[in-house]
């Protein structure tokens, strides 16, 4: 180590020099951070609603949990009941969420849902450059948004959805505090959730980078699923054909695969989302399902045998689909 003893010590002019430098090289990196800020892509959040304002405190509320926040959320009300709406309406206001409402359906059987017709009006609401698809009965891990605006900054004309896992109707009667409390510190137990897709045995996902792998347009449902705004007007937005259950997410997808679109899967953890676990009516969905398909099938009757499994689990013969 050098000793100053003995030395003369450095002229003033020296250390006005280093010190205008060090300003200098300050003000640089500020200004390459700032910079850096606004290159980073905007996200915006549609959640389609009905009747859920339970769960839709607790989807704002793991939206506000977030390390990273988005800039935008939109609520879209379908068809809620008076007291319903009054709740939700409250909600947003407390969340600084934007509450929009669809017109009163027109027909017998958009009184059962009307996701796309939702989704397309959360949209227009939005000008951010990433959407984020949720359903009103998602929950997210506290690092989703900046895991999968990572993944988007990375790589070039996907979209994507992270993990999906079920929370029982048991664990929700502890209280949504107690759901939320339990994902954002991690100690939700592994084998009370149910994972959305379960490959083939023989399928081998291929890594596309860091903790994305390659998916399959089929398997890339709505629940959670962002993309860049850009795309979804570059295929016409979502189908307001599809109405009730069924459907609307695999017409979507396979567009967007046939734009050239490469759909990925996040595996880690922070891109986790939680179903809260409700009752379902299966004989309407069964029914929607059926015109959802038959639909579906006179559109790209090619995706016959990519669904056939699919309608099989809900006593649907899809070759009865085909000749509708």
């Amino acid at each position: 180590m050098l000793s100053l003893v003995g030395c003369d010590p450095p002229n003033s002019h020296y250390y006005d020099v280093l010190n205008k430098r060090s300003i200098v090289r300050r003000t640089v990196n500020s200004q390459r951070a700032k910079y850096a800020s606004r290159k980073q892509s905007s996200l915006g959040v549609v959640v389609p609603c009905h009747n859920n304002s339970w769960q839709l405190h607790g989807v704002l509320k793991s939206l506000d949990y977030q390390t990273v926040k988005p800039e935008m959320v939109v609520a879209v009300d379908d068809n809620s009941n008076p007291s319903e709406e009054v709740r939700l309406r409250y909600l947003c206001r407390r969340f600084g969420a934007v509450y929009t409402k669809l017109p009163d359906p027109r027909k017998r059987p958009e009184e059962f849902g009307r996701r796309s017709h939702a989704r397309n009006h959360g949209t227009e609401a939005l000008d951010t450059d990433l959407i984020l698809y949720l359903d009103g009965d998602m929950l997210l891990s506290p690092g989703y948004i900046h895991e999968i605006k990572h993944y988007h900054a990375a790589l070039q004309r996907i979209y994507i959805r992270g993990q999906r896992y079920s929370i029982s109707a048991a664990q929700q009667t502890k209280g949504m505090e107690s759901c939320l409390a339990e994902i954002k510190s991690q100690h939700i137990l592994r084998e009370t959730l149910c994972s959305y897709v379960t490959p083939p045995p023989d399928f081998i996902g291929k890594k596309a980078y860091q903790a994305a792998y390659y998916d399959k347009w089929e398997w890339c449902a709505s629940n959670n699923l962002s993309l860049r705004n850009e795309h979804v007007s570059d295929i016409g937005y979502w189908d307001e054909n599809f109405v009730g259950w069924g459907e609307e997410d695999i017409d979507f997808s396979f567009r967007l695969f046939r734009l050239g679109l490469t759909p990925i899967h996040l595996v880690s953890g922070n891109a986790a989302s939680y179903h809260l676990e409700h009752p379902v009516d299966h004989e309407t969905n069964t029914l929607t399902l059926k015109t959802n398909g038959s639909y579906l099938m006179s559109k790209f009757p090619e995706l016959a045998e990519y669904r056939r499994e699919a309608y099989a689990r809900h006593n649907v013969n899809i070759d009865d689909l085909l000749q509708d």
